[in-house]
């Protein structure tokens, strides 16, 4: 399948990558993190430990059934990146397809949970504005061409509508069903993503073990810390779950495979965060 206005992309690209700003390019550069593991995974700390476990949780499996959904997509379309098909403009590069935008589907779907769950005018100002930077940084990168923004944005606002209108049902109906019931559906879709040929999703199938089996456990013994009682309790939770998950991050050598690696990293520090949390901030006190 051909990329429709391939030439008319193009051209834009041309005129975008001669346009940039010399001074600007470090800020969009650095803005390339915010759609890694180095921005993802220390996002969902912070949720977990200085926000509500729950909503931990929640971020958790929308940004991995995103992520599956944009794999998946990009596997079948097969459309190739600008930076690609010509590499002198892109200022990053990755070996893999470009359609739709994975960093412009997260932005969109990040922006809608500010934006409905906030409800605020500043949730508004600040969700339209992160949804807008963050996909024409994956254009300034030549990372994608509009149409991939546009596909990221298409996955991800009835991703966000289904989330939105069935969370609540899914979890009084899990909760209804036990926690051994739990168990055995947060290990299945694991299971069935190990025979896909992707790595990536190989990798996606690694976490959601990882945390559905430290989710599991943390459940079972009341491990999952409660809502903290002071914006600076949440700031010290929060520094404390990132310090951990790099140091399990980094400790993991990246020669272990790499579904078992990130299994290892999400399990040990789901399992062990909420307690390692409480008993630092209690002597902290």
């Amino acid at each position: 399948m051909d990329i429709p206005f391939h030439q008319e992309q193009i051209d834009f690209m041309m005129s975008l990558a001669s346009s940039r700003i010399e001074f600007l390019n470090p800020l969009f550069w650095l803005l390339n993190y915010v759609d890694s593991s180095y921005f993802l995974f220390p996002l969902f700390t912070i949720i977990l430990v200085g926000c509500s476990y729950r909503w931990g949780l929640r971020f958790f499996y929308l940004v991995s059934i995103s992520n599956i959904l944009n794999t998946v997509v990009k596997q079948l379309v097969e459309w190739p990146r600008p930076s690609t098909e010509f590499p002198e403009i892109g200022m990053v590069h990755f070996p893999s397809y470009g359609f739709p935008s994975g960093g412009a589907q997260n932005a969109m779907l990040f922006g809608l949970l500010l934006i409905f769950y906030w409800r605020t005018r500043a949730a508004w100002i600040i969700g339209v504005a992160w949804i807008l930077l963050l996909s024409f940084t994956r254009l300034y990168l030549a990372v994608h061409y509009p149409i991939d923004v546009l596909g990221g944005w298409a996955i991800a606002i009835p991703l966000f509508i289904a989330f939105y209108y069935t969370i609540g049902s899914i979890e009084k109906y899990l909760a209804k069903k036990g926690l051994a019931f739990s168990l055995v559906i947060s290990l299945a879709l694991p299971f069935l993503l190990f025979f896909s040929n992707s790595q990536n999703i190989k990798d996606i199938g690694g976490t959601l073990l990882g945390v559905g089996l430290a989710t599991y456990f943390s459940l079972k013994h009341h491990l999952f810390l409660s809502r903290p009682k002071s914006l600076g309790e949440a700031a010290l939770r929060s520094l404390l779950a990132v310090a951990l998950f790099f140091l399990l991050y980094f400790a993991i050598p990246e020669s272990l495979y790499s579904p078992l690696r990130y299994f290892a990293i999400l399990f040990i520090f789901t399992l062990a965060v909420s307690p390692l949390c409480r008993l630092l901030v209690k002597h902290a006190r």
